[in-house]
């Protein structure tokens, strides 16, 4: 029965065991993420929203002795939807 499913969804038997098997990696991921996730909202608010994941990485590794890699601070970011609000330039400057 799980070899005729595996073959209507175009996956292999030992491909859906693996997944099967994996189910606890993924939320011990998740987990860790969401923890991930509060130290870096910490950090964002408390610069009010004018920090970047390579502000923040330095930042967690300097006050909260976390080191993280800057992609991971990224990808989160991305995901909970932390966009750094980036200084623009002066338009009348250009005009002198």
């Amino acid at each position: 029965m799980t070899r005729y499913l595996c073959e209507l969804a175009a996956v292999s038997p030992s491909g859906y065991y693996r997944w099967l098997t994996a189910e606890l990696d993924r939320q011990l991921r998740v987990a860790a993420d969401e923890r991930d996730i509060d130290l870096i909202k910490r950090h964002f608010d408390e610069l009010r929203g004018k920090a970047g994941a390579l502000v923040i990485k330095m930042r967690l590794e300097q006050i909260s002795g976390v080191v993280m890699n800057h992609k991971k601070i990224r990808r989160l970011m991305r995901k909970t939807g932390l966009v750094a609000a980036i200084r623009q330039a002066n338009p009348y400057r250009k005009m002198a």
